[in-house]
């Protein structure tokens, strides 16, 4: 009573029994999965899961506001476990320093009420919204460029992500924080707006009935909302109801790490641009800096050949050998990518 008596004099004791009794399953410990980790456990959400697969660097502290510089190498999904079990004793707290794949994903958004999206990289969202779909579990999706914040809670037994963009944008077309640059300020509002309407909708104060899109302009402090709607060619949604032998048969695993590269199996190709590849660089057969390239008809040579595709972190390169895959070419990409 004492903890939560600011917010109960609004919520109401059945309200807070709603938060302390949900699941929410956060993907991402970044710029806005810090402040919606660290409000949600302040408000006592009762089992918060973690899934993030990257290591804490000194680029992330200016934004991500859980980690200090004594967290430099330590991975992020279990320090801010950590964190999280400081802040509120009372919640469960489950932490996974790993890739959110197929196997991970039909294990834990089952036994969630609400799944939010705080990553970077378009494989991963796609992935969630395809899972939260099978399994009918609503998800929010929340993402910034530049001064931009999208955000939209998604009722997934009626419309998905994929209804609004039914493809993942080419390799390179749209920047992550890393190569657009960002606020720190921007992505703690976006964790802020996030964390708000997961406690709504936990709440039961957001109409799940009908999904809307808000966009915040943190330049001139403009917030739109328009509403989405269901599309029925969506493929995804009208497949809902398959197993999900469907999803692993489209969804393949391509990815391989660097340490069991065989030299002589694998055409090597760097997609980074020109700065990128002066800091660090492997012993490839090709510089394709995707950035400055749109016609991969150059691949369709190399058919017969295992391209790999690497690039900083493993994203754009996913992507990349995604594309390639659709048009043939046997693609793979490098996990983890290369970094200093």
């Amino acid at each position: 009573m004492n903890r939560y008596s600011r917010q109960l004099s609004i919520v109401g004791l059945e309200g807070q029994k709603l938060i302390s009794d949900a699941a929410v399953l956060v993907v991402g410990t970044g710029g806005i999965g810090c402040p919606v980790l660290t409000y949600l456990a302040a408000a006592g959400v009762g089992k918060i899961i973690l899934v993030d697969k990257d290591k804490v660097e000194l680029t992330n502290l200016h934004r991500q506001i859980i980690f200090n510089e004594r967290d430099i190498g330590l991975y992020k999904a279990i320090r801010a476990g950590e964190y999280l079990r400081q802040l509120n004793s009372d919640i469960s707290v489950e932490s996974y320093a790993s890739e959110l794949d197929i196997e991970l994903s039909r294990q834990l958004i089952p036994t969630v009420d609400l799944v939010i999206d705080g990553t970077d990289n378009y494989q991963t969202r796609y992935l969630i919204n395809d899972i939260c779909v099978i399994y009918g579990t609503p998800f929010i999706s929340s993402s910034v460029l530049n001064d931009i914040v999208q955000l939209v809670l998604f009722n997934t037994k009626k419309i998905c992500y994929r209804c609004v963009y039914p493809k993942a944008p080419p390799a390179g077309m749209i920047p992550n924080c890393e190569e657009a640059g960002v606020l720190g300020t921007v992505t703690g509002i976006a964790g802020t707006l996030t964390a708000n309407l997961a406690l709504h909708y936990l709440l039961k104060l957001e109409n799940s009935g009908h999904s809307v899109m808000r966009i915040f302009n943190a330049m001139d402090f403009s917030l739109t909302t328009f509403p989405i709607i269901p599309n029925e060619e969506c493929e995804i949604c009208k497949r809902k109801n398959d197993k999900l032998d469907y999803l692993e048969s489209n969804i393949n695993e391509f990815g391989i790490r660097l340490e069991d590269i065989d030299r002589n199996e694998y055409f090597l190709v760097d997609i980074r641009d020109r700065s990128e590849r002066e800091t660090i660089k492997l012993d490839d057969d090709l510089f394709f800096p995707i950035k400055d390239n749109s016609n991969y008809d150059f691949f369709f040579n190399y058919k017969e050949k295992k391209i790999l595709i690497y690039c900083a972190k493993g994203y754009r390169s996913k992507i990349f050998a995604s594309e390639l895959r659709a048009k043939g070419v046997n693609a793979f990409y490098l996990k983890d990518g290369v970094s200093k």
